[in-house]
């Protein structure tokens, strides 16, 4: 952008952020929060070799990234402790800067196999990075010079560069001038050099806002060479311009899910309130007329306070990041988002990560500290058509809110699952029958073996087996979109208050199975009590192949031949098979599954398979009625 240099150069704008942090209502509750999650500060853990080098050896990435990020949560809490007048936090800043700075890189374990010496590498190591036949070790992140940047070293460079930004002139020289060289090393040289040759650097994913994001932050507080201030945002710009084009579907919505959504924006919107306050309101981001149908993403999503709709890797549990969310809902206008905002502390372990220094600051700078009730704009009809999301919204009359999502998409992408026609049933702030999320990220969950994950694959979801296929993954993270699904029919709002809405997906393309010619799922529900009626429709070239249905809940089940019921705290699903007769449910305990996955709970998984006899017919049908009572 050739008038950038000229914007910055001639607006001198103070930083107003010390001030907003001082005088914010929001202040106190991210103070507390802080001080709950990171209550020790005359400890550092050590980010050690073994530790490091566990993700190799065993394919975990849990205990380094434990101590890593406790580190920078540390770091956090004594910055805006120190910001706040304790001066006492300037050792323990110092000693943290310290210990940032002599980590050997600042690249996770898991996200080492990247950069150019390592793509030049001749053969490619193939993710062993060593071995008894090839001297790989003088290639690793651990021991060749800085040059690749994965998420959390570029989030640390703007944790780093913050720091010395707002508290410099506060800290020892030789610490501040410590920190510049490494982020300098690590972040500014590779970018420059190599940013543009990254895989994420016009990546149509999180990865692109977070990376761009945090870099760009970081040169903005520590570049001191207007010509290299440019030039690194010029190329943040243009990465940020892939990110909006292609990181969201023309709908609005995120193919990666809400979790995705929150995080790859945080950095996005952190920058890009930064470059319109510096140029005086000449580049301002969030002016872009894309912003607002990505601001009603998570409106589309919402299911209850602090749960979304979590097809694929998403999360269902979520804090959205509130000062990032309130100054994206100002600038666009949806001022729905903050509606959907939780206490800070209120869902363990899905809050606002404590170790994102920049992101922390502004939610204490641009929260406004409130809670407001929760959006009626969240509990209505809504239809995604790029991201293929139908959602169908129920007010009973004994005021129960019952939601119907579907999906159809395709099976390729970086955080996809094998799930075409998969679809959620939810009451009142319980997921009834749902999708169970992501299993446990490790070395092969984002290699070949992905999708021989449980929680990856079809048997999770709430989809047909069919001839004993499960559906097919894309090529590896994002390919072709070869096995997919397409909405060929919806109604939903449009229609009247008590007409049935329904949603007909064609699911044939996600299987590679010879002779199947069609594959149809119908989910028709009624408005006013929630009731849902699934049929399914196979037809064959000849005699029928074997389908087994399946469903899947975390929630206590009782099954009786052909009828299941699911027990929730608030609401009892009753399931009963209406075609063909003779169906009997199955139950499946998957605990085994949740326990190699580090997830809690039991999830239970309900399958019909079709009686014998069926085989004879080259079309097959399976319908159920699914019906949500009060517990």
């Amino acid at each position: 952008m050739d008038k950038l240099n000229d914007w910055l150069s001639l607006t001198q704008t103070p930083d107003t952020l010390i001030a907003q942090i001082q005088r914010s209502p929001a202040t106190p509750k991210v103070v507390a929060y802080l001080r709950q999650a990171v209550p020790d500060l005359s400890r550092f853990p050590s980010t050690t070799y073994s530790l490091y080098r566990e993700f190799e050896n065993t394919g975990q990435r849990e205990s380094y990234q434990r101590v890593y990020f406790a580190k920078r949560s540390q770091l956090t809490r004594a910055v805006l402790e120190m910001i706040l007048g304790d001066d006492q936090m300037r050792a323990v800043i110092h000693d943290l800067l310290w210990s940032i700075c002599e980590e050997t890189t600042w690249v996770l374990p898991a996200h080492e196999e990247q950069g150019p010496e390592y793509w030049d590498l001749k053969p490619s190591p193939g993710g062993a990075l060593r071995s008894a036949s090839q001297p790989w070790g003088a290639h690793t992140m651990l021991t060749r010079p800085p040059d690749s940047i994965d998420l959390f070293a570029a989030e640390t460079g703007a944790s780093l560069a913050e720091t010395i930004y707002f508290l410099g002139d506060r800290l020892a020289p030789e610490v501040v001038q410590r920190v510049r060289q490494e982020v300098d090393r690590r972040i500014f040289q590779p970018y420059l050099a190599y940013g543009k040759n990254h895989w994420w650097y016009k990546g149509a994913l999180n990865w692109n806002g977070v990376c761009n994001g945090s870099i760009g932050l970081a040169f903005m507080r520590l570049e001191k060479d207007a010509n290299t201030l440019v030039q690194a945002l010029n190329q943040v710009l243009e990465g940020f311009e892939a990110y909006i084009a292609t990181g969201f579907e023309p709908d609005g919505g995120s193919i990666e899910g809400i979790s995705y959504w929150n995080y790859g924006l945080m950095y996005f919107v952190t920058l890009a309130e930064l470059l319109r306050e510096k140029t005086g309101g000449k580049l301002d981001l969030l002016a872009d007329n894309r912003l607002k149908k990505i601001a009603l993403y998570p409106l589309v999503t919402a299911l209850a306070p602090g749960t979304f709709i979590n097809f694929g890797d998403a999360t269902e549990q979520l804090a959205l990041t509130p000062g990032i969310v309130q100054r994206l809902a100002e600038h666009t206008g949806v001022s729905d988002l903050l509606g959907l905002f939780v206490p800070l502390d209120w869902l363990e372990g899905a809050g606002v990560s404590a170790a994102k220094l920049p992101i922390t600051l502004r939610t204490a700078a641009w929260w406004d500290g409130n809670i407001p009730p929760f959006p009626a704009s969240a509990h209505q009809d809504a239809y995604l058509p790029d991201c293929a999301i139908a959602k169908f919204v129920a007010h009973t009359p004994t005021g129960k809110t019952i939601i119907l999502a579907a999906k159809a998409g395709h099976n390729d992408g970086h955080h996809s699952h094998t799930d075409v026609g998969q679809f959620i049933l939810h009451a009142d702030g319980e997921t009834l029958l749902c999708d169970p999320g992501r299993g446990l990220y490790s070395r092969e969950y984002f290699r070949k073996e992905r999708y021989q994950n449980f929680f990856c694959n079809s048997l999770s979801h709430n989809v047909p087996r069919i001839a004993g296929q499960l559906q097919k993954p894309g090529p590896e993270f994002g390919g072709r979109q070869q096995y997919h699904g397409e909405i060929i029919e919806t109604q939903y709002a449009q229609a009247s208050a008590d007409e049935a809405r329904s949603v007909i997906i064609d699911i044939h393309p996600a299987y590679d199975i010879p002779g199947l010619i069609q594959a149809r799922r119908s989910l028709k529900f009624d408005p006013v009590d929630g009731r849902t009626t699934l049929l399914d429709e196979f037809t064959f070239s000849t005699a029928a192949q074997e389908v087994e249905e399946a469903f899947v809940t975390w929630l206590p089940v009782e099954v009786d031949g052909a009828s299941a019921r699911l027990q929730g705290q608030r609401s009892t699903l009753l399931m009963e098979v209406t075609e063909p007769s003779g169906c009997i449910f199955t139950s499946q305990d998957m605990r085994e599954e949740c326990r190699r996955n580090h997830r809690e709970g039991n999830l239970t998984r309900l399958s019909v398979k079709l009686p014998e006899g069926t085989a004879n017919d080259s079309v097959v049908r399976f319908g159920i009625q699914i019906m949500v009572q009060d517990a």
